[in-house]
């Protein structure tokens, strides 16, 4: 069977025989498990460390257009999560005192567990804008990828995205790392489409989701050279169709477009702007990093008022500037490492995960360099140009991503790179289902299914601590990762549970997290100092101390040390590490 007129890949379950109405339902049905698995797992859990923070400030945006809040991450996510809210009349802690410093934490805590309405509905209401995001993404995947590369490359590529356990984990939580993932992909697919067709829908497209990820989180620049990559490449393919012109009026769709989202979403503060009722950007901005020295100086140069958005900029450039504690096999640091996301990379993909990173780099040669891809766009004159531009196109954008990851001084979670994955798991798709593939395809798509179901069922719903097998599971995290990777403060619940099982609710607790724990419960009793050694031999009962906490970071590593002599008895949620204090400390292992 030839390619369709239009060029594009003819490729489904069996294309000649696959229809729209099964390639929909298999994707309702991939859609509808994935859902139910995040409200499963969402309604489990206790608010991990930033929930708090970015729900209260969400809301203060939407009711007194106050964007003091959580500066270092544009206010979209937030705003959405918080709109659900909207109905049930909630108050900000306006008298507290975290209200009065601007403590980000405090007023989070106090927006979550002293309202009108309980935290846990509150909470679940807010995550529930976040799964919406999730699945209407895994629809635009299904969307964007059919109609470029077939039903089967479409179906799978959504398949993997909707039940990687890391993916599933950041889509059911109030933060921006999975929406900043989904309009990042979708911006570049999008842009690519643009590029080969060049539809001004998709063009509008694609400035309106380059603007969403820019609302949504500062690290979405790294779309700009990525993009300008990509049509310097088309450029060079066919320099009379991309010209100078082109590229100033596509910039101008895009800038435009990221302008006008941010008035809007701003409105308050652009109010504020307009009016003179804000300071100059260059009196507020931090210099010492080349962010912080552009802003200052164009600040100066253009008389700009310290408008939220520049001034968050400004904070994530010197937050970055000053590192963050971080922790990586054994040891700490607040500056990171170069390697601390191959790492992640390494031990925290699942195993289909890696099997289409292999895929992608073995086929990598063949499909850009040997042209044989270009069957698929047979109907153009330039086939082979066209398919070695969709490889760049799935690709470049990813690679940026990780490489100018591998600079930053925060590391801290898998989570600041899940952009990669819809990328790699569209390109081992793509190769998957190519024609030159069929003798071997089938098999190989249905083992990278298979692997992808059976982790994510294996490890649910604990999805935020998978690791691989390879890596020796999730008991095994901590030895490579902790903090967001395993333990972000969500598994209170559980250790409710767990405590109710074994007939108490009474044990010592060091928790990494902000869910009081009276609040569920539980009585929490502080552990006696390193050095008290009267103190530890008269405890009895249970100890509970999360797997940061344990590794040393955030509090000094004596302060854990008595505890780092015995073994655990449990793991709770794999992020609660549950010691026995009534037997004698036998060495860990």
């Amino acid at each position: 069977m030839g390619p369709p007129a239009d060029g594009r890949a003819e490729i489904g379950f069996v294309p000649a025989k696959s229809t729209s109405w099964e390639f929909w339902l298999i994707l309702a049905t991939v859609v509808m498990v994935a859902g139910a698995l995040e409200w499963r797992s969402a309604a489990g859990e206790t608010q991990t460390w930033d929930e708090g923070i970015h729900i209260s400030a969400g809301y203060a945006y939407l009711t007194r257009g106050d964007f003091r809040w959580n500066q270092e991450h544009p206010p979209l996510a937030k705003m959405l999560a918080a709109l659900p809210l909207l109905p049930m009349g909630l108050e900000l802690p306006t008298g507290s005192e975290g209200w009065r410093k601007v403590d980000e934490t405090r007023m989070g805590i106090d927006f979550l567990y002293h309202n009108r309405a309980p935290a846990d509905t509150i909470l679940l209401a807010a995550r529930r804008s976040t799964m919406l995001v999730s699945l209407l993404f895994l629809v635009a995947v299904a969307w964007l990828a059919r109609r470029r590369f077939g039903s089967a490359a479409a179906l799978l590529a959504t398949t993997l995205c909707a039940f990687d356990p890391n993916l599933l984990a950041h889509a059911r939580y109030v933060t921006t790392d999975y929406p900043v993932m989904a309009f990042y992909f979708l911006a570049a697919l999008l842009w690519m489409d643009y590029l080969l067709d060049g539809r001004r829908r998709d063009l509008f497209l694609a400035a309106l989701a380059f603007g969403l990820a820019l609302m949504t989180k500062f690290s979405a620049l790294l779309l700009v050279p990525a993009l300008v990559a990509l049509f310097a490449i088309r450029w060079a393919q066919a320099p009379n169709e991309f010209s100078m012109r082109r590229a100033l009026a596509a910039g101008a769709a895009f800038a435009g477009i990221a302008f006008l989202l941010a008035a809007i979403l701003y409105w308050p503060e652009t109010a504020r702007a307009w009016n003179g009722e804000l300071p100059g950007l260059a009196r507020i901005v931090k210099r010492g990093d080349p962010i912080g020295e552009w802003l200052y100086r164009a600040g100066k140069w253009f008389h700009l008022p310290a408008h939220a958005f520049l001034t968050g900029l400004g904070l994530v450039a010197a937050h970055n500037q000053g590192g963050h504690a971080s922790y990586l096999l054994g040891m700490r640091s607040d500056k990171g490492w170069w390697y601390y996301f191959p790492v992640v990379f390494g031990v925290k993909s699942t195993l289909a995960a890696l099997v289409c990173a292999i895929l992608v780099a073995v086929g990598l040669g063949r499909e850009v360099l040997s042209g044989n891809s270009g069957r698929r766009n047979s109907g153009a004159r330039d086939s082979g140009q066209r398919a070695r531009f969709v490889w760049c196109a799935l690709l470049i954008p990813p690679a940026i991503y990780f490489l100018v990851s591998m600079t930053s001084a925060i590391n801290i979670g898998m989570r600041h790179i899940l952009p990669v994955y819809p990328f790699l798991y569209l390109a081992a798709a793509v190769l998957l289902t190519e024609g030159g593939a069929w003798r071997w395809a089938g098999f190989a798509m249905a083992v990278v299914a298979a692997l992808q179901l059976a982790e994510c069922f294996a490890i649910a719903p604990d999805y935020l601590a998978y690791f691989n097998p390879l890596a020796g599971g999730p008991g095994s995290g901590p030895h490579y990762l902790v903090d967001s990777n395993i333990d972000w403060g969500q598994d209170v619940k559980k250790l409710k549970g767990w405590l109710k099982a074994h007939g108490t609710d009474t044990a010592y607790v060091w928790y990494f997290g902000n869910a009081p724990m009276d609040y569920y419960g539980i009585r929490a009793e502080p552990f006696p100092g390193p050095l008290d050694e009267k103190g530890w031999n008269a405890m009895r009962g249970y100890g509970v101390v999360s797997a940061t906490v344990l590794k040393g970071v955030y509090v000094p590593l004596n302060l854990v040390a008595p505890l780092r002599l015995r073994e655990p008895v449990a793991k709770v949620g794999w992020s609660l590490y549950v010691y026995d204090l009534g037997k004698r400390p036998a060495i860990a292992k």
